[in-house]
């Protein structure tokens, strides 16, 4: 693996995120597992992630929708959450500091992930001090799928089909698996990609609308 250094903004970091929650209501559902991986514009990760399980009291767990219930009992997340010694504060602490370790600068980072339009809801009431360390904008993968689906539907297919296992609602596999959708889609319908240059770019001028050439 290629021996990365924090990065900077024109390396063009994406941090996915995933989430697994007691339920789809971000107003009165909970965060029980969150995973990230950053990654350089490239789609390079900068390490194995990091993954953590929050502790969570039985009444919780046992309030999810029936959907919750089975899956995460399932995949043992439910088990995992009630023995995890990591509370939600701790969690908020650690998820932070890895990603200002990787990404110091703030704004430079641009949350990924599939659906992760859904994850961003819970991490801003939940998690506020992680978004507010990233950048307004994200690149959700699903986007990129949808517009597949309407305009390469055999690429689509082709997706499908080097799909050999279900998720299993885990918060690292999800993004890992996440990461290679995005690979296959830069492999089969996008140009091929440039080599990146720097041209001046800042966070800050961005949101200004502003380009340094």
């Amino acid at each position: 693996m290629t021996e990365f250094t924090p990065l900077e903004y024109d390396d063009g970091p994406l941090v996915w995120i995933d989430c697994e929650m007691t339920g789809l209501d971000f107003l009165n559902d909970k965060i029980i597992e969150i995973a990230v991986i950053i990654t350089n514009g490239n789609l390079e990760p900068v390490d194995e992630g990091i993954n953590y399980i929050i502790n969570t009291s039985k009444e919780v767990l046992d309030g999810m929708n029936e959907w919750c219930i089975n899956q995460h009992g399932k995949s043992g997340l439910t088990k995992s959450c009630l023995e995890s010694k990591d509370s939600y504060e701790q969690v908020i602490e650690k998820v932070l500091k890895y990603i200002k370790k990787w990404i110091p600068e703030k704004g430079a980072g641009i949350l990924a992930g599939s659906t992760v339009h859904a994850d961003m809801r819970f991490l801003m009431i939940g998690m506020p001090e992680i978004m507010k360390h990233l950048s307004y904008r994200i690149v959700d993968v699903s986007s990129i799928k949808e517009i597949c689906k309407r305009w390469y539907p055999s690429i689509r297919q082709q997706d499908k089909a080097r799909r050999t296992t279900e998720s299993a609602h885990r918060a690292l596999d999800d993004i890992k698996a996440s990461i290679e959708e995005l690979k296959f889609y830069r492999e089969t319908i996008f140009i091929p990609v440039e080599n990146p240059t720097k041209r001046g770019t800042t966070p800050e001028n961005e949101r200004q609308g502003k380009t340094a050439i």
